[in-house]
C-alpha cells in the first residue's frame, strides 16, 4: 500500500505502466491505483515537467520518455558485456546448446525484439536453414518463437492482441508455427504460470528453443537456448531448468553493487 507521498508517486507510475491501452484519464488511474483522484492528478501533472508522464489532447496520460530513460540507464550501469557472455557461455556448455542469446524489446519500435548478446558454437549460424548474424541484429516480430512470447507476456493485452493478429511470411516460420491467434494468446498466457516458453520448430524446421523471462515483476528481457530438436531432452525438462537458472543469474546482475 502507498503510505507516503513518495510511495504514491511510484505507485501511480507502476499502476499506469500495468494498465491496458496507450493512455488513461486521472479517474481511471486513481481507481486502478486505489488512490484519491486529486492526489493522482497532482502526481501526473508534476511528472509532466520531467517527461515521466505525457498528457494527450484528450486530457489522458501515458508514460513518457523520462520513464524509458530510467530503465535504460539502470541497465547500462548494471549489465556489462563480459558478465552476460560468461552466463551465456555457461548455459551453452551445461545445456549442450547450439546458440544462447539475451533478447529484449526494441526501444524505438512497437512490440519488436532484438538480440542483445549471443554465443554460438562455431559455424552454427552458417548452417543451411539457420538464421545468420544479420538476422540476429535486426528488429523482429514477437509473433513466432519462445522469446517473442516471453517478452510479450509482460506487455498489455492490447499489444498482445495486435501481435497475435500479425501475419508472418512463411520464410520466417517453421512447421511448428502457431497459426491460430487465440491459441497463440493462450500460449502467451501460459508463460506467467509456467515461467518459460518452449518453441518446437516454430521459426526453423528441426530447431527448437526455450526462453525464460529476465526479471521479476517486470520482464526486462528473455534468456534463450536453441538447439536441434533431435538433441532436446524429453519435454525439454533439462533445457527449461538450465535456461531458468541463466535468466535468474542475469537478473541478479541488477542487484550487484
Amino acid at each position: 500500500m502507498a503510505d507516503t507521498a513518495c510511495d504514491r508517486v511510484f505507485h501511480v507510475q507502476r499502476t499506469l505502466a500495468s494498465m491496458d491501452g496507450p493512455s488513461h484519464g486521472p479517474r481511471a488511474i486513481a481507481r486502478e491505483a486505489g488512490l484519491n483522484k486529486s492526489t493522482v492528478h497532482r502526481i501526473l501533472n508534476s511528472g509532466l515537467a520531467y517527461d515521466v508522464f505525457v498528457r494527450d489532447g484528450a486530457g489522458k496520460y501515458r508514460l513518457g520518455s523520462g520513464a524509458v530513460s530510467l530503465g535504460m540507464r539502470a541497465a547500462a550501469y548494471r549489465f556489462n558485456e563480459a558478465s552476460q557472455r560468461q552466463i551465456l557461455a555457461r548455459l551453452l556448455h551445461e545445456a549442450n546448446g547450439m546458440l544462447c542469446a539475451i533478447e529484449s524489446l526494441t526501444p524505438l519500435t512497437s512490440a519488436r525484439r532484438r538480440t542483445e548478446q549471443y554465443v554460438a558454437r562455431r559455424g552454427v549460424l552458417a548452417e543451411p536453414g539457420v538464421v545468420g548474424d544479420g538476422f540476429m541484429a535486426s528488429a523482429r516480430s514477437l509473433r513466432a518463437g519462445a522469446a517473442g512470447r516471453v517478452l510479450l507476456s509482460g506487455l498489455p493485452a492490447t499489444v498482445q492482441r495486435a501481435v497475435a493478429a500479425e501475419a508472418l511470411s512463411p520464410s520466417l516460420t517453421g512447421p511448428g508455427y502457431i497459426q491460430d491467434a487465440c491459441e497463440f494468446l493462450r500460449a502467451v498466457g501460459d508463460v506467467a504460470s509456467r515461467g518459460t516458453a518452449v518453441s518446437w520448430e516454430e521459426v526453423r524446421a528441426g530447431w527448437c528453443a526455450v526462453a525464460a523471462p529476465i526479471g521479476g515483476n517486470v520482464v526486462m528481457g528473455a534468456m534463450v537456448l536453441a538447439k536441434p530438436r533431435a538433441d532436446m531432452t524429453p519435454g525439454a525438462t533439462e533445457e527449461i531448468a538450465r535456461t531458468r537458472e541463466a535468466a535468474a543469474r542475469i537478473a541478479d546482475l541488477l542487484g550487484e553493487a
